[in-house]
């Protein structure tokens, strides 16, 4: 239904139900029940009221929707982007490496027959990235970027982090020593497709292979 109606009827519909459904809820838990027309009367004002407050207000939500993709690293680094996706019995996950014109250095992917949490596959594609930049000879500026952000505030307190993940991240920060400069980044589901649909693909037992020389135009 929402597909055939225009944004404004959907509007007055939503606010139609939920006054009702109000209504309703005064009846059973209060014995209060107004008539259809009192009802009506305060969903017309409260829409009244809903289109002035837009007016006179700046929005909380942007009305321009801006599509996110893959950024270029900075002048001189390689971004490598990860990303691992759980299945009832295995997990599978990508690795895709790209400079900063956007060049694809090379990537793969694959998959574990095992039972994992969602924590532990990611970390796993983290370790896979670093190994995946090693056999690359990558030694440079290298940022590694996942859409995880439990995965990058690990890295950032492993300090403090006395957990089985914990203990495998921090190993991950000694590899850095492998490259001249190296971090792990947050960015964007929308800025991580490659990887999600690698490890997708993975994930349905398509073994993938490295991938050289290839220059991508994909988000």
């Amino acid at each position: 239904m929402m597909r055939v109606l225009d944004k404004k009827v959907i509007a007055d519909l939503m606010t139609t139900l939920w006054n009702s459904w109000n209504n309703r809820n005064n009846f059973i838990f209060r014995g209060n029940e107004d008539e259809a027309r009192i009802v009506w009367e305060r969903t017309c004002t409260l829409s009244q009221n809903f289109c002035i407050c837009n007016l006179l207000n700046e929005p909380l939500l942007s009305l321009n929707q801006v599509a996110k993709k893959w950024q270029k690293p900075p002048k001189g680094f390689i971004k490598i982007n990860f990303d691992a996706l759980v299945c009832e019995d295995r997990v599978g996950y990508g690795v895709i490496a790209r400079d900063d014109e956007g060049f694809v250095l090379g990537g793969g992917g694959g998959f574990i027959k095992k039972t994992m949490s969602v924590e532990e596959a990611e970390c796993h594609a983290f370790e896979a990235s670093i190994k995946t930049a090693c056999q690359l000879n990558i030694n440079g500026d290298v940022l590694f970027e996942t859409d995880n952000v439990g995965l990058v505030n690990k890295l950032k307190n492993q300090g403090i982090d006395i957990t089985i993940i914990g203990a495998r991240i921090k190993v991950c920060k000694e590899d850095f020593n492998n490259f001249n400069l190296a971090d792990l980044i947050w960015t964007r589901r929308s800025s991580n497709v490659i990887v999600d649909l690698i490890s997708t693909k993975c994930a349905m037992r398509l073994k993938l292979g490295f991938l050289y020389g290839l220059l991508v135009g994909y988000p």
